[in-house]
């Protein structure tokens, strides 16, 4: 499994974005909107995630698994099912090329923020790049791999379909509520844990680049979100930067003024150092439980149990 997490990596960063065709979070997303229906309960909410999530699971994870195919068509179906459950370039791409803070940018940060920001000012723009880019650090692209590594690909791509849902019906609107509440539910369950682990390393990558990591601390502490997740990489960004950032009418946290473009580049080193880190933990936890085979007969404490 380690060699299609690399094989997953090296196609991230290399190769654009699979056409949404045959992308599966796609197809969840278009199965969901094709389903969804106001008003609905609870019960249907369930039926709604069952239906959207388990074909897509099925189709690109179960069938590679057990199809009568070669080793090497399987180990590349695999990684690219991996690779569809997060995305590092894309998401690092659209802020970098945000962070000019010009006429594109409000361009650039729409594509990663679901609010309206056609008329914010540069600040707010700045402020919603450096929060998505955080707060999708947790939700598509650490917490998917937290899971690869509990329960492989079949963890991975369901926390990524997941969150999907949680993207599609997971609105406390009169319309919604209800119907999404099992997939807010669910989303918040599988980001749990990766979203702490997240901003725990974030406050390493601070120490490591200099910033100030007792701010991020006291900021995450201060800290007052809706979201018990986003809380985490967003409160800890704004600390470790020194800025404030702010979603306007819902909350604003840190104690600086609103993001420039040179807070932006130096969140993209933050990210780009937590990540190194985050795989640098996963690669030695992996090490430690399954053991690496290459020549040798396997071994790691899964082996031992």
């Amino acid at each position: 499994m380690l060699f299609v997490l690399a094989l997953a990596l090296i196609w991230d960063l290399t190769i654009s974005e699979p056409p949404i065709y045959i992308h599966p979070v796609v197809w969840t997303g278009k199965i969901s909107e094709a389903l969804i229906k106001p008003y609905k309960g609870y019960s249907y909410g369930v039926l709604l995630w069952i239906m959207s999530v388990l074909p897509p699971l099925f189709i690109f994870v179960y069938l590679p698994v057990e199809a009568p195919i070669p080793i090497y068509l399987k180990l590349i179906i695999l990684a690219f099912s991996l690779k569809t459950t997060f995305s590092i370039k894309m998401l690092y791409d659209i802020v970098k090329k945000g962070s000019r803070l010009d006429e594109q940018a409000r361009y650039y940060a729409q594509q990663i923020v679901r609010r309206d920001l056609s008329k914010s000012d540069k600040g707010h723009i700045a402020s919603a790049l450096i929060e998505s880019l955080f707060e999708s650090t947790v939700d598509g692209i650490a917490s998917p791999i937290f899971w690869f590594l509990t329960f492989g690909i079949f963890g991975a791509m369901l926390q990524r379909l997941a969150n999907t849902m949680d993207s599609m019906v997971g609105y406390k609107t009169p319309e919604l509520r209800k119907e999404g509440w099992f997939s807010a539910k669910i989303d918040t369950i599988l980001n749990y844990i990766p979203a702490r682990l997240t901003g725990m390393i974030m406050l390493t990558s601070g120490f490591i680049l200099g910033l100030n990591v007792k701010q991020g601390w006291k900021t995450l502490r201060e800290a007052k979100m809706e979201s018990i997740n986003a809380k985490y990489p967003i409160a800890i960004a704004a600390g470790l930067l020194n800025v404030s950032l702010e979603k306007v009418g819902h909350y604003r946290i840190g104690n600086g003024n609103l993001p420039d473009e040179k807070d932006v580049k130096n969140a993209l080193k933050l990210f780009k150092l937590s990540l190194v880190l985050y795989f640098l933990f996963i690669l030695t936890i992996y090490y430690y439980l399954y053991g690496i085979s290459l020549l040798s007969y396997p071994y790691g404490l899964i082996e031992l149990i």
